[in-house]
């Protein structure tokens, strides 16, 4: 047990309760309870309580009451809960049930799941009013909606979503549910009543995010809830069915610790609830294909008008670049598409999914890249002004003169970015037309895209969500290889769905074209692409059957875990003891390591690394984990 230094009471007066805090620790604590603060002796699980913790104190969930924390052999004095926030429990019994499979699913602690699920004004112990009543269990169904053209799949949404059950309807970002909640108040299909019950749940922000939790659990008229990400925990009262809109896309997938999968957490939530869940797109996930193939969905017909060209690199214009070592092609195909696309008055988008001048320096003297001193991601190159910059977590530093790694002064350039395409668009382009640059989500620049006449775009992937808005006649994919270049093993699958979507998303998609440069065209992961609307079925078959025969995901987890150097050679050997298939890429005399674990065994795995995550290790600091599953 975890020691909570404080004075004890043997008058019987007293109960335990252990209680989860905020914390990267997997250790529940073990408190005292007085009877002024629970008569009975008895705190419900779900509700929070205020303890102190180190020096200061934390609002916590009880987890059980009566019992000492798991794992707990520490005999000594208990500390006093010092304040019970809630008369009764906030969180229902199917919320912790979730939060549970949330830490065993991703290998994380209580209070870790907590943090990421729950809104801050949750943890601050904020009021939060009385919750209603559970409602009686339900079984729901699993169906799935799979058509190409948003506007047909939104068309069946309505229908589905006009009977008036009490629904949960969530898109991977927020403009696209921003969307959709316009379309619904627009429908034909939903009833004037109705319209008035649809709740736009907002975006990331924590007053409005609260604001919305507590305007929900109180029954407010909703029945209806639209949202993106974060409306993934919404409360909605008698939750009767749960659809996620482009399920297969990759932003599903989390960029802060810890990493899950956003529709994973919507699937096993719906079980939960008995709540009916709908998986809808332009394309299955991995999973979902695997039961369309085993029991069948609904996909549907074929439909014409758009149209997909693929062009050699071997055979494109590839000027040099000052200071870079790579080029950029420029073929004949996309230049001639591009006037064409202006010339009709319609928008133009070239992707590269780089941005900056160069995505990466790299020493010629011992060949290690430039690496950021914060978190060891790449570093690329902004050439106004010249600085570095890390690619995940954004920081920055001037231009290094000489290698970090060895002092050597020969440093290249490579993979040219967003700013090295600029000069050569404006070079290749015969038309007066705009030429904007749209790095990320930018809504400023984006507003005004909307507001102008059309042009072209120059854009990371983020600039696919322009389709939504204007009329996209063509959209060009500079280095179609690149999208599937990184070493992450879903890198094929982000880049068929990504030109698939190029394809297909925005109402106004017809007579659509899109190039593809690439240096094999047509071949390995972009078959199917030309297929027609169900051409994923091609990808799908050929990249699951590749990853059966490697025992990867969804076959398997994967599992990476990050710590010190040393740590993680113990821990190697540990697992290999205990059966795990695991490896290490690491150079030896690296001072921080990675290690990578392919396994079917997650709850073993979890027993196994449960001593690298107790509090009393808090000084030493904790591994880092991210977890795959599909």
């Amino acid at each position: 047990m975890t020691r909570c230094d404080g004075q004890d009471a043997s008058d019987g007066s007293v109960s335990t309760v252990s209680v989860t805090v905020p914390g990267p620790w997997w250790t529940d604590l073990t408190y005292l309870v007085g009877r002024d603060l629970a008569p009975d002796g008895y705190l419900a699980p779900g509700v929070r309580v205020r303890v102190p913790v180190g020096a200061g104190s934390r609002v916590g969930v009880v987890v059980r009451s009566g019992e000492r924390g798991a794992g707990d052999e520490y005999d000594g004095e208990l500390r006093r809960v010092s304040e019970v926030v809630d008369e009764r429990p906030i969180l229902s019994d199917a919320m912790m049930k979730l939060l549970r499979w949330f830490c065993d699913a991703h290998l994380c602690g209580m209070g870790t799941a907590m943090k990421a699920l729950l809104p801050s004004a949750f943890l601050r112990g904020e009021p939060f009013g009385a919750p209603g009543e559970p409602m009686l269990p339900r079984v729901g169904v699993v169906s799935f909606l799979y058509d190409s053209e948003d506007e047909a799949r939104f068309e069946r949404y309505a229908r589905i979503l006009s009977d008036g059950e009490p629904s949960l309807v969530i898109f991977p970002i927020h403009l696209a549910a921003r969307r959709f909640h316009a379309y619904l108040a627009d429908s034909p299909h939903m009833p004037m009543d109705l319209k008035e019950r649809i709740f736009l749940f907002p975006r990331n922000g924590a007053k409005a995010e609260w604001a919305a939790w507590k305007k929900l659990m109180s029954g407010d008229g909703a029945l209806i809830v639209v949202g993106g990400q974060s409306a993934a925990m919404a409360p909605l009262r008698g939750m009767a069915r749960v659809i996620v809109e482009d399920e297969s896309s990759h932003v599903w997938r989390t960029l802060r610790p810890p990493i899950h999968n956003v529709r994973g957490l919507l699937s096993y939530r719906a079980r939960l609830e008995g709540a009916s869940l709908l998986l809808g797109g332009r394309m299955p996930s991995p999973r979902a294909y695997m039961r369309l193939v085993s029991g069948g969905g609904a996909q549907s017909g074929a439909r014409t008008g758009r149209k997909i060209f693929f062009v050699d690199l071997r055979m494109a214009y590839s000027p040099s670049i000052k200071g870079v070592m790579d080029s950029l092609a420029v073929s004949e195909p996309l230049v001639r598409e591009t006037d064409l696309a202006l010339a009709s008055g319609e928008w133009a988008i070239w992707i590269l999914d780089r941005r900056g001048y160069a995505g990466e320096i790299v020493c010629q003297e011992c060949g290690a890249p430039v690496k950021c001193s914060r978190c060891g991601s790449a570093m690329r190159w902004e050439s106004s002004p010249a600085r570095v910059t890390c690619v995940s977590c954004g920081a920055s530093a001037p231009l290094p003169e000489e290698c970090p790694n060895c002092a050597g002064r020969l440093l290249s350039a490579h993979r040219p970015g967003l700013e090295a395409l600029e000069p050569l668009a404006r070079a290749a382009i015969n038309s007066p037309a705009p030429i904007v640059s749209l790095e990320g989500d930018d809504e400023r620049t984006r507003a005004a895209i909307e507001g102008a006449r059309p042009g072209l775009i120059l854009g990371t992937r983020a600039a696919l969500a322009l389709c939504d808005s204007v009329k996209v006649g063509l959209v060009g994919w500079i280095d179609a290889d690149g999208e599937a270049r990184s070493g992450e093993h879903d890198a094929r699958v982000r880049a068929y769905s990504l030109i698939w979507e190029s394809l297909w998303r925005g109402i106004s998609s017809a007579g659509r074209r899109v190039i593809l440069q690439t240096r094999r065209p047509g071949q390995d992961w972009q078959r199917g692409l030309a297929h027609g609307p169900q051409g994923w079925r091609t990808f799908w078959r050929d990249e699951l059957k590749e990853r059966r025969e490697l025992s990867m995901p969804p076959f398997n987890s994967l599992v990476k875990i990050e710590s010190n150097a040393p740590q993680i050679r113990v821990m190697a050997e540990k697992l290999e003891a205990s059966g795990f298939e695991c490896w290490s890429p690491d150079e030896p005399n690296a001072k921080s390591g990675t290690l990578w674990v392919r396994t079917k065994r997650l709850a073993e795995l979890r027993r196994a690394l449960e001593p690298y995550f107790q509090i009393t290790r808090v000084r030493r600091g904790f591994p880092a984990v991210v977890v795959w599953h599909e």
